[in-house]
Protein backbone atom coordinates (compact mmCIF):
# COMPACT_ATOMS: atom_id res chain seq x y z
CA UNK A 1 0.00 0.00 0.00
CA UNK A 2 2.99 2.04 -0.66
CA UNK A 3 1.84 4.16 -3.13
CA UNK A 4 -1.02 5.33 -2.64
CA UNK A 5 -0.53 8.55 0.38
CA UNK A 6 -4.08 8.24 1.73
CA UNK A 7 -5.66 7.60 5.25
CA UNK A 8 -7.64 5.57 3.25
CA UNK A 9 -5.26 2.73 4.07
CA UNK A 10 -6.84 2.60 7.75
CA UNK A 11 -10.20 1.51 6.47
CA UNK A 12 -8.67 -1.20 3.96
CA UNK A 13 -7.06 -2.62 7.08
CA UNK A 14 -10.37 -2.61 9.21
CA UNK A 15 -12.22 -4.14 6.32
CA UNK A 16 -10.38 -7.06 5.81
CA UNK A 17 -13.32 -8.64 7.65
CA UNK A 18 -16.11 -7.32 5.20
CA UNK A 19 -14.16 -8.99 2.27
CA UNK A 20 -14.36 -12.22 3.94
CA UNK A 21 -18.30 -11.62 4.83
CA UNK A 22 -18.97 -10.57 2.10
CA UNK A 23 -17.41 -13.21 -0.03
CA UNK A 24 -20.14 -15.56 -0.56
CA UNK A 25 -23.03 -13.06 -1.37
CA UNK A 26 -21.00 -11.90 -3.96
CA UNK A 27 -20.42 -14.94 -5.58
CA UNK A 28 -23.95 -15.75 -5.34
CA UNK A 29 -25.00 -12.95 -7.14
CA UNK A 30 -22.31 -12.99 -9.72
CA UNK A 31 -23.61 -16.31 -10.62
CA UNK A 32 -27.31 -15.49 -10.92
CA UNK A 33 -26.16 -12.33 -13.09
CA UNK A 34 -23.32 -13.03 -16.01
CA UNK A 35 -20.98 -10.68 -15.22
CA UNK A 36 -19.65 -10.07 -19.18
CA UNK A 37 -23.60 -9.02 -19.62
CA UNK A 38 -23.60 -6.58 -15.94
CA UNK A 39 -20.33 -5.82 -16.00
CA UNK A 40 -19.61 -4.25 -19.61
CA UNK A 41 -20.65 -1.17 -19.84
CA UNK A 42 -19.01 0.00 -16.26
CA UNK A 43 -16.06 -1.69 -17.26
CA UNK A 44 -16.14 -0.15 -20.71
CA UNK A 45 -13.44 2.95 -19.94
CA UNK A 46 -11.13 0.45 -18.51
CA UNK A 47 -11.09 -1.62 -21.55
CA UNK A 48 -10.28 1.41 -23.62
CA UNK A 49 -7.29 2.02 -21.18
CA UNK A 50 -5.63 -1.44 -20.91
CA UNK A 51 -5.48 -1.74 -24.26
CA UNK A 52 -3.88 2.01 -24.84
CA UNK A 53 -1.09 0.51 -21.27
CA UNK A 54 -0.35 -2.02 -23.91
CA UNK A 55 -2.96 -4.99 -23.32
CA UNK A 56 -3.85 -7.48 -26.00
CA UNK A 57 -7.45 -6.90 -26.77
CA UNK A 58 -8.58 -10.16 -26.62
CA UNK A 59 -7.06 -10.54 -23.75
CA UNK A 60 -8.45 -7.86 -22.05
CA UNK A 61 -12.01 -9.23 -23.30
CA UNK A 62 -11.30 -12.21 -21.83
CA UNK A 63 -10.34 -10.72 -18.29
CA UNK A 64 -13.46 -8.24 -18.42
CA UNK A 65 -15.74 -11.20 -19.60
CA UNK A 66 -14.65 -13.38 -16.77
CA UNK A 67 -17.61 -14.81 -14.18
CA UNK A 68 -15.18 -14.17 -11.82
CA UNK A 69 -14.87 -9.76 -12.64
CA UNK A 70 -17.54 -7.53 -11.33
CA UNK A 71 -17.83 -4.21 -10.08
CA UNK A 72 -17.22 -4.34 -6.14
CA UNK A 73 -20.42 -1.85 -5.56
CA UNK A 74 -20.49 -3.31 -1.85
CA UNK A 75 -17.11 -2.90 -1.19
CA UNK A 76 -16.56 -0.08 -2.83
CA UNK A 77 -19.16 1.82 -0.22
CA UNK A 78 -17.11 -0.15 2.87
CA UNK A 79 -13.55 1.32 1.14
CA UNK A 80 -14.82 4.64 0.52
CA UNK A 81 -17.42 6.28 2.41
CA UNK A 82 -16.77 8.04 5.64
CA UNK A 83 -16.63 6.09 8.43
CA UNK A 84 -17.06 7.80 11.87
CA UNK A 85 -14.84 4.77 13.36
CA UNK A 86 -10.46 5.31 13.34
CA UNK A 87 -8.53 2.42 13.52
CA UNK A 88 -7.49 1.82 17.14
CA UNK A 89 -3.37 2.38 16.60
CA UNK A 90 -3.39 1.40 20.59
CA UNK A 91 -3.39 -2.27 19.78
CA UNK A 92 -0.51 -2.73 18.10
CA UNK A 93 1.28 -1.64 21.20
CA UNK A 94 0.19 -4.08 23.18
CA UNK A 95 1.54 -6.42 25.00
CA UNK A 96 0.57 -9.74 22.57
CA UNK A 97 1.71 -7.42 19.69
CA UNK A 98 5.05 -7.20 21.22
CA UNK A 99 5.43 -10.70 22.06
CA UNK A 100 4.72 -12.01 18.57
CA UNK A 101 6.41 -9.47 17.25
CA UNK A 102 10.05 -10.46 19.51
CA UNK A 103 9.13 -13.95 18.64
CA UNK A 104 9.19 -13.24 14.65
CA UNK A 105 12.33 -11.41 14.82
CA UNK A 106 14.06 -14.14 16.21
CA UNK A 107 12.51 -16.87 13.75
CA UNK A 108 13.86 -14.74 10.93
CA UNK A 109 17.25 -12.96 12.80
CA UNK A 110 18.96 -14.18 9.76
CA UNK A 111 17.56 -12.58 7.24
CA UNK A 112 16.95 -9.44 9.36
CA UNK A 113 20.29 -9.21 9.89
CA UNK A 114 21.11 -9.54 6.02
CA UNK A 115 18.31 -6.90 4.90
CA UNK A 116 19.80 -4.60 7.90
CA UNK A 117 23.51 -5.22 5.88
CA UNK A 118 21.93 -4.75 2.45
CA UNK A 119 19.84 -1.39 3.64
CA UNK A 120 20.73 -0.16 6.87
CA UNK A 121 17.30 -0.14 7.71
CA UNK A 122 16.65 -1.09 11.68
CA UNK A 123 15.58 -4.48 11.59
CA UNK A 124 12.27 -3.64 14.75
CA UNK A 125 10.92 -1.28 12.36
CA UNK A 126 10.42 -3.55 10.04
CA UNK A 127 8.91 -5.75 11.73
CA UNK A 128 7.12 -3.11 12.96
CA UNK A 129 5.41 -2.51 10.18
CA UNK A 130 4.62 -6.22 9.16
CA UNK A 131 3.36 -5.94 12.37
CA UNK A 132 1.25 -3.44 12.27
CA UNK A 133 0.09 -3.77 8.22
CA UNK A 134 -0.99 -7.73 8.34
CA UNK A 135 -0.26 -8.82 11.99
CA UNK A 136 3.15 -10.18 10.20
CA UNK A 137 0.93 -11.84 7.56
CA UNK A 138 -2.23 -12.93 9.50
CA UNK A 139 -4.55 -10.59 7.89
CA UNK A 140 -2.78 -10.20 4.23
CA UNK A 141 -7.00 -10.27 2.72
CA UNK A 142 -9.10 -12.53 0.66
CA UNK A 143 -10.38 -9.66 -1.86
CA UNK A 144 -9.61 -10.62 -5.94
CA UNK A 145 -7.40 -7.79 -6.50
CA UNK A 146 -8.23 -7.31 -9.93
CA UNK A 147 -11.93 -6.62 -8.66
CA UNK A 148 -11.15 -4.07 -6.28
CA UNK A 149 -8.23 -2.09 -8.49
CA UNK A 150 -10.76 -2.24 -11.87
CA UNK A 151 -13.70 -1.13 -9.43
CA UNK A 152 -11.84 1.77 -8.19
CA UNK A 153 -10.37 2.20 -12.36
CA UNK A 154 -13.90 3.17 -13.40
CA UNK A 155 -15.07 5.39 -9.71
CA UNK A 156 -14.99 8.75 -11.91
CA UNK A 157 -17.73 7.32 -14.31
CA UNK A 158 -21.19 7.99 -14.22
CA UNK A 159 -21.96 4.34 -14.39
CA UNK A 160 -20.14 3.55 -11.32
CA UNK A 161 -21.35 6.01 -9.13
CA UNK A 162 -25.04 4.53 -10.03
CA UNK A 163 -23.67 1.22 -8.76
CA UNK A 164 -21.91 2.87 -6.14
CA UNK A 165 -24.90 5.21 -4.97
CA UNK A 166 -27.10 1.80 -4.53
CA UNK A 167 -24.93 0.15 -1.95
CA UNK A 168 -23.44 4.04 -0.32
CA UNK A 169 -24.76 4.33 3.44
CA UNK A 170 -28.16 6.47 3.28
CA UNK A 171 -27.12 8.82 5.68
CA UNK A 172 -24.26 10.13 3.55
CA UNK A 173 -26.26 10.05 0.17
CA UNK A 174 -25.18 13.91 -0.22
CA UNK A 175 -21.54 12.94 -0.05
CA UNK A 176 -21.65 11.41 -3.00
CA UNK A 177 -22.73 14.71 -4.86
CA UNK A 178 -20.13 16.84 -3.41
CA UNK A 179 -17.48 18.23 -5.25
CA UNK A 180 -14.60 16.87 -2.85
CA UNK A 181 -15.40 13.81 -3.19
CA UNK A 182 -16.24 13.79 -7.16
CA UNK A 183 -12.07 14.60 -6.54
CA UNK A 184 -11.58 11.99 -4.43
CA UNK A 185 -12.92 9.45 -7.00
CA UNK A 186 -11.09 10.85 -9.65
CA UNK A 187 -7.76 10.82 -7.89
CA UNK A 188 -8.52 6.91 -6.93
CA UNK A 189 -9.24 6.13 -10.62
CA UNK A 190 -6.22 7.70 -12.09
CA UNK A 191 -4.00 5.92 -9.70
CA UNK A 192 -6.17 2.57 -10.18
CA UNK A 193 -5.66 2.75 -13.86
CA UNK A 194 -2.25 2.86 -13.29
CA UNK A 195 -2.11 -0.14 -10.51
CA UNK A 196 -4.28 -2.17 -12.91
CA UNK A 197 -1.31 -1.56 -15.82
CA UNK A 198 1.16 -2.65 -12.67
CA UNK A 199 -0.89 -5.81 -11.84
CA UNK A 200 -1.19 -6.63 -15.66
CA UNK A 201 2.94 -6.62 -15.90
CA UNK A 202 3.08 -8.20 -12.82
CA UNK A 203 0.78 -11.20 -13.27
CA UNK A 204 2.85 -11.44 -16.80
CA UNK A 205 6.36 -11.62 -14.91
CA UNK A 206 5.18 -14.17 -12.85
CA UNK A 207 3.31 -16.25 -15.34
CA UNK A 208 0.16 -15.92 -13.59
CA UNK A 209 -3.49 -14.98 -14.07
CA UNK A 210 -4.26 -11.30 -13.33
CA UNK A 211 -7.73 -12.99 -11.46
CA UNK A 212 -5.17 -14.99 -9.52
CA UNK A 213 -4.22 -12.72 -6.89
CA UNK A 214 -5.88 -12.10 -3.44
CA UNK A 215 -5.40 -8.75 -1.06
CA UNK A 216 -6.86 -6.00 0.86
CA UNK A 217 -9.78 -3.86 0.07
CA UNK A 218 -8.06 -1.72 -1.52
CA UNK A 219 -5.42 -3.95 -3.76
CA UNK A 220 -2.59 -4.71 -1.32
CA UNK A 221 -0.80 -7.47 -1.45
CA UNK A 222 1.18 -9.87 1.22
CA UNK A 223 2.54 -9.16 4.49
CA UNK A 224 4.22 -5.86 3.73
CA UNK A 225 0.55 -4.71 1.85
CA UNK A 226 1.81 -3.71 -0.95
CA UNK A 227 0.34 -2.62 -4.14
CA UNK A 228 1.21 -3.98 -7.75
CA UNK A 229 3.70 -1.10 -8.30
CA UNK A 230 5.57 -1.25 -5.32
CA UNK A 231 5.88 -4.56 -5.87
CA UNK A 232 7.17 -4.18 -9.03
CA UNK A 233 9.59 -1.16 -8.51
CA UNK A 234 10.35 -2.24 -4.68
CA UNK A 235 9.89 -6.32 -4.16
CA UNK A 236 12.53 -8.14 -3.36
CA UNK A 237 13.35 -11.82 -4.40
CA UNK A 238 15.09 -12.36 -1.37
CA UNK A 239 14.83 -16.51 -1.40
CA UNK A 240 16.11 -16.57 -4.59
CA UNK A 241 13.36 -18.68 -6.41
CA UNK A 242 12.68 -16.14 -9.11
CA UNK A 243 9.75 -14.71 -7.76
CA UNK A 244 8.47 -11.65 -5.22
CA UNK A 245 6.37 -13.65 -2.91
CA UNK A 246 5.86 -11.14 -0.09
CA UNK A 247 3.39 -13.70 1.98
CA UNK A 248 7.07 -15.34 2.32
CA UNK A 249 8.57 -13.76 5.17
CA UNK A 250 12.05 -13.81 3.41
CA UNK A 251 10.68 -11.28 0.44
CA UNK A 252 8.14 -9.17 2.94
CA UNK A 253 11.36 -8.46 5.13
CA UNK A 254 13.78 -7.30 2.16
CA UNK A 255 11.06 -5.80 0.21
CA UNK A 256 9.87 -3.76 3.65
CA UNK A 257 13.37 -2.80 3.62
CA UNK A 258 13.98 -1.68 0.25
CA UNK A 259 11.24 0.09 -0.07
CA UNK A 260 12.45 2.33 3.38
CA UNK A 261 15.62 2.48 1.77
CA UNK A 262 14.60 4.00 -1.42
CA UNK A 263 12.37 6.25 0.30
CA UNK A 264 15.72 7.79 2.16
CA UNK A 265 15.63 5.49 5.63
CA UNK A 266 19.71 5.84 6.74
CA UNK A 267 21.30 5.04 10.05
CA UNK A 268 21.67 7.77 12.53
CA UNK A 269 18.37 9.39 11.34
CA UNK A 270 16.68 11.47 13.66
CA UNK A 271 13.02 10.85 15.21
CA UNK A 272 11.40 13.26 12.75
CA UNK A 273 13.42 11.85 9.81
CA UNK A 274 12.69 8.29 10.65
CA UNK A 275 8.99 9.44 11.28
CA UNK A 276 9.16 11.49 7.24
CA UNK A 277 10.54 7.89 6.03
CA UNK A 278 7.57 6.00 7.36
CA UNK A 279 4.89 8.47 6.88
CA UNK A 280 5.77 7.16 2.30
CA UNK A 281 4.70 4.01 4.02
CA UNK A 282 1.16 5.35 5.12
CA UNK A 283 1.09 8.96 4.96
CA UNK A 284 -0.89 8.82 8.82
CA UNK A 285 0.89 10.00 11.78
CA UNK A 286 -1.03 7.79 14.15
CA UNK A 287 0.67 5.05 11.80
CA UNK A 288 3.73 6.15 11.41
CA UNK A 289 3.91 7.39 15.19
CA UNK A 290 2.92 3.58 16.02
CA UNK A 291 5.43 1.63 14.09
CA UNK A 292 8.23 3.51 15.64
CA UNK A 293 6.59 3.26 19.21
CA UNK A 294 6.37 -0.23 18.36
CA UNK A 295 9.80 -0.50 16.65
CA UNK A 296 11.39 0.91 20.42
CA UNK A 297 9.41 -1.96 22.07
CA UNK A 298 11.03 -4.49 19.93
CA UNK A 299 14.01 -3.75 20.62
Amino acid sequence: MTSLKTNRWRLAREALGACLALSMLLAFMAAAVPAQAKDQDVFAPLRAEMIRQGTDPAQVDALLGDKRVRFEGRLMAVLLAPSERSLNYGQFLRPKTIKAGKAFMAKNAATLTEAQKQSGVDPAVVVAILSVESRLGIYTGNCSVFNVLASQAVLDTPEAQKILAKNWPRKQKAELNRTKTKKRFKRRAVWARKEMGSLMRLAAKEGRSPLDYKGSLAGALGMAQFVPTSVLVWGKDADGDGKINLADPQDAIHSVANYLKAHGWRPGLSNKAKLKVVLTYNNSKPYAKTVLGLAQRLR
